[in-house]
C-alpha cells in the first residue's frame, strides 16, 4: 500500500536551522490538554506558567506570604480574573529551572503560584497573569462546587515533583499523624484535611483565616460528602488491591461528624470522621503492611479517593 502524497512530503521534508525560539511542551499524546481548568470556590490550588523570567536582577520569584490577608503580589507577579478584575491571594511563589544547561532561558523556567480562588465566581471565568505589572494571556477555569484534594505527604513539604510517591494522610484528634506506631483504634475520630470542598456558610472571604463554625454548605441536588471504611490489608501506600478498591454498596457510610473549615487555617477543610467501634482489621500494620484498612472519600465531581491508614486490631 502506497503512502499518500501529502504523507510523503512530510517524512520527507527538510527543517532549516534558525533561531531559538520560546515554545516549550506542555504536554503529548493525541487530544488537545483539557480546557478549561476546573476550580471550586475558596479552593488552594497551584497553577505552574512557562516564559515567566526571572526578576530584574537574574534571581529566581521564590516568595512565601508572611501575612493575613494573603496578599495579592508576591514575587513581583499578582493574577486576577472577571470584570471589574478580582485577585486572587497568594501563599507562595517558587520557580524552578528544569534545563540543564541553560539558566537564562524563561523557557526552562517552571514558575509555581499557590493561590487561593475567591468563594464568588462565576460558571467560567478567565485567570490573568500580571509579571511585574505586566498582563499576559487568559486562561479558562470553569466552576465546580467541589474539586476536592485530600491532603497528601508531598503537600505538606510543597513537593510537586512528579515522579516522587505522594500518600494521602490520617490525622488524630490532637494532629498527630496516625502512622504504623500511632495506628488510629476502633470508636476514635479521626481528621482527614483537604482542599476544595467549595462553599461554607458562614462563607468566609479568600485570603484570610478561617472562624471556627465554617461548615461545608450542601447543595440541593447533590449528594455532598461521603465516607466508607473498607476492610482488608494493604502492603503498599500507593497501590490498593483491586478487591478493596471496587466500589461496594453493602458497606455502610461513615459518620462524618464535622465538615468545614479548619480553624485558624486558609482554605484549609477537615473532616471529622467517626470509626465504628465494630471495625476490626484481619491484619495488623508492620514492615510488610503500611496500613491495614481503606477510607474513602466521595464528593460530587472529584469523584472518590482513597485513603489507607493503620487500625489498631
Amino acid at each position: 500500500m502506497k503512502l499518500s502524497f501529502l504523507c510523503l512530503l512530510f517524512l520527507s521534508g527538510s527543517f532549516s536551522m534558525s533561531a531559538q525560539n520560546t515554545a516549550t511542551l506542555a504536554s503529548a499524546g493525541y487530544t488537545a490538554p483539557a480546557a478549561p481548568t476546573p476550580v471550586a470556590p475558596g479552593q488552594v490550588i497551584t497553577f505552574f506558567f512557562r516564559n515567566v523570567a526571572p526578576l530584574p536582577d537574574g534571581s529566581l520569584r521564590t516568595d512565601q506570604a508572611s501575612t493575613v490577608p494573603l496578599p495579592s503580589l508576591l514575587g513581583g507577579l499578582s493574577a486576577h480574573f472577571g470584570n471589574p478584575p478580582v485577585s486572587l491571594p497568594i501563599f507562595a511563589v517558587r520557580q524552578e529551572n528544569d534545563c540543564q544547561s541553560e539558566r537564562s532561558n524563561p523557557a526552562c523556567l517552571l514558575t509555581a503560584l499557590r493561590v487561593q480562588i475567591p468563594t464568588d465566581l462565576q460558571p467560567v471565568m478567565e485567570v490573568v497573569l500580571e509579571v511585574d505589572g505586566q498582563a499576559g494571556r487568559s486562561f479558562s477555569l470553569t466552576q465546580n462546587s467541589d474539586n476536592a484534594h485530600v491532603l497528601t505527604s508531598c503537600d505538606l513539604t510543597w513537593d510537586t515533583d512528579w515522579t516522587h510517591s505522594c500518600n494521602r494522610l490520617v490525622f488524630h484528634a490532637d494532629g498527630s499523624q496516625v502512622t504504623q506506631r500511632s495506628p488510629a483504634r476502633p470508636g476514635e475520630t479521626i481528621l482527614v484535611y483537604a482542599w476544595g470542598l467549595g462553599r461554607t456558610t458562614p462563607a468566609v472571604s479568600a485570603g484570610t483565616v478561617s472562624p471556627s463554625a465554617a461548615v461545608v454548605t450542601q447543595i440541593p441536588g447533590f449528594t455532598g460528602v461521603h465516607a466508607k471504611f473498607l476492610n482488608g490489608p494493604r502492603a503498599s501506600l500507593t497501590a490498593i488491591p483491586p478487591e478493596l478498591s471496587q466500589d461496594d454498596s453493602s458497606v455502610p457510610e461513615a459518620a462524618i461528624e464535622f465538615a468545614g473549615l479548619t480553624p485558624g487555617q486558609i482554605g484549609l477543610y477537615q473532616l471529622n470522621i467517626a470509626i465504628p467501634q465494630s471495625l476490626a482489621p484481619t491484619t495488623t500494620c508492620g514492615d510488610a503492611v503500611l496500613a491495614n484498612e481503606v477510607l474513602h472519600i466521595s464528593t460530587p465531581y472529584a469523584g472518590t479517593q482513597e485513603v489507607g491508614f493503620c487500625l489498631k486490631r
